[in-house]
């Protein structure tokens, strides 16, 4: 499915600076976020696993900053999925974790990709630095 463009501007982008829950409107978008540089976490909550057939691609836009950033399922532990690493080892769920966290190691550019069957969320993403400060399953 191409994403749609509006005026030269892609309509399928979203970019967060403080935490907000997805909606079921946003599936298909790519999601920039911020990590704030004051205290307090930015956490993404996603709809419900239920909708099947929902996707989004998150991507931390600037290098970690003072606070951790998490991708969280309202419903529980639902995750399967892997997470590579450019330094050190992956991490991997499967099915017994219910958030991502972007630790203080994370960089510009690590990335989840999360699609829901309607009963978890598969999950595949990169970072420079996966578990120790950097990006894992919790």
């Amino acid at each position: 499915m191409a994403r749609p463009y509006l005026k030269g501007t892609s309509a399928g982008i979203k970019s967060l600076t403080a935490s907000a829950t997805l909606a079921e409107s946003d599936t298909g978008k790519t999601i920039y976020f911020t990590p704030p540089s004051s205290a307090g976490a930015l956490v993404m909550t996603l709809p419900a696993v239920s909708n099947v057939g929902l996707e989004f691609t998150i991507i931390q836009k600037s290098a970690y900053d003072t606070s951790a950033c998490k991708v969280s399922s309202a419903e529980g532990n639902n995750f399967v999925g892997n997470l590579d690493a450019q330094t050190g080892t992956g991490d991997n769920s499967a099915g017994t974790d219910d958030f991502i966290q972007w630790g203080s190691a994370t960089v510009a550019g690590d990335w989840v990709k999360l699609v829901s069957d309607g009963s978890k969320w598969y999950v595949i993403g990169s970072s420079s630095k996966v578990t120790t400060n950097g990006m894992a399953f919790g």
